[in-house]
């Protein structure tokens, strides 16, 4: 049996776990999420969207690879980024931040919001979500074992 001190801690463990889960969305607002299905239909309908992906170079070229068609332009490097005319001026189309889960997307698409793009969205789940469904992706390892 656990004494009152006890269940104390653990209630403060799960808290502290669920604010942790969840702070990437409270960061960028539960709107802004959009589902790997719903990019996949944007897609296929050829809408126009930059498909910004937020990883590191090296987690952009590895497996699970990333979405056809991604930029990468890493988190730490997007600030930098935002004072480009030219990667500005493709922000006027849909933006969908990408990561490997959905943390780091949700930060960068602070960051556009606060650089003035209109609705940028997060790819809930990441790569990781779309690589589930089985949608297509590009990888170095890949391509590699492809030729």
């Amino acid at each position: 049996m656990l004494s009152g001190y006890e269940y104390v801690i653990v209630a403060a463990v799960l808290l502290i776990y669920g604010a942790i889960r969840f702070l990437p969305r409270l960061i960028a607002g539960f709107g802004a999420y959009i589902s790997a299905p719903e990019v996949k239909r944007m897609l296929d309908l050829r809408q126009p969207l930059l498909l910004l992906d937020v990883r590191s170079p090296l987690e952009f070229a590895a497996d699970p690879g990333h979405i056809p068609g991604a930029i990468n332009v890493p988190l730490d490097q997007l600030t930098a980024r935002l004072v480009d005319p030219q990667f500005v001026a493709h922000c006027e189309q849909t933006v969908i931040t990408i990561c490997q889960t959905d943390s780091r997307a949700a930060l960068a698409l602070r960051a556009l919001k606060r650089s003035g793009v209109a609705q940028p969205r997060v790819l809930s789940g990441g790569m990781n979500a779309w690589a589930q469904e089985g949608y297509p992706v590009v990888s170095t390892t890949r391509s590699s074992k492809i030729e």
